[in-house]
């Protein structure tokens, strides 16, 4: 009866559970109080791998730093409009960036639908602060500034970024009125086009400053973040600036498979000492 207790021990020993705390030569009376430490460090070790993995796998996104005049959508960021109500379908602004004219120029850039002229996202790609005039309005646009205007029937102008991969993502940014008559403006932050952080910005400069933020928000590749501005009569432009989405990335099926292995190596473990128990009495 000992020789075949001895066996199954080192049948079991090979187990997943043998890689926390293994024993060896213990008499089950050793076994017996051992047992609650080997849970203990079989459950941290696990779940210390879950979100040692969790934070090897991080990403920042910046839409200023990652603006592009040519593409869109541009890798993560599409750039685009949405009429009233906010959360109805979300449109691209065709083509590429068009240059306005701007002071003292030559241009700064600008994506825009034809049919709504002023609606847009516009970037000052230059070293130079820059006006820019639209209809009545004056606006001024500080070095790598980006900014949102909203269209004539107060479509909202959005910066919209798409999940790369599964993950946790946090979303936040500063909206500041640069029409030099006074901005007023509502301004939004939206996870999968519902929206989730709102403000309004009224004035011009860093007085007029709202910064928003939202997160942790789980999202699936594909699903989506945005910033917005409109939906009232009077917006006007608006810059985006400290603007950030950042991802923790989900762990590898692989890893939750691991932690899934804790219970089966702890059930393994105590019927084992189960049976031994059983056979040495």
């Amino acid at each position: 009866m000992k020789t075949y207790c001895k066996n199954r021990l080192v049948s079991y020993s090979v187990t997943a559970f043998s890689l926390f705390n293994r024993a060896t030569s213990i008499k089950w009376r050793r076994v017996k109080d051992q047992i609650p430490t080997r849970k203990t460090n079989a459950i941290a070790a696990l779940v210390a791998l879950v979100f040692g993995t969790a934070r090897l796998a991080s990403a920042q996104y910046d839409p200023v730093a990652q603006f592009s005049p040519v593409a869109n959508p541009n890798g993560v960021w599409s750039y685009g409009w949405e009429s009233v109500p906010l959360g109805s379908p979300f449109n691209l602004f065709p083509g590429a960036a068009v240059p306005v004219p701007a002071t003292p120029g030559p241009f700064i850039e600008a994506w825009q639908s034809p049919a709504f002229g002023e609606l847009g996202i516009y970037y000052n790609q230059t070293a130079a602060s820059q006006l820019v005039t639209i209809g009545s309005e004056i606006s001024q646009f500080d070095p790598g500034m980006l900014a949102m205007n909203t269209g004539p029937n107060d479509e909202y102008g959005i910066v919209l970024f798409t999940a790369p991969v599964n993950g946790i993502y946090t979303i936040g940014g500063t909206f500041e009125g640069i029409d030099t008559t006074g901005t007023a403006s509502s301004v939004y932050l939206l996870a999968n086009n519902v929206v989730v952080a709102t403000g309004n910005v009224l004035g011009f400069g860093p007085g007029s400053d709202v910064t928003l933020a939202s997160g942790p928000i789980l999202l699936g590749a594909g699903q989506t973040l945005a910033y917005a501005v409109g939906g009232l009569p009077l917006n006007s432009m608006t810059a985006l600036m400290d603007a950030q989405v950042a991802a923790v990335a989900v762990p590898e099926p692989s890893v939750y498979a691991l932690l899934g292995l804790a219970p089966v190596s702890l059930a393994v473990r105590a019927g084992f000492v189960r049976k031994r128990k059983a056979a040495i009495l």
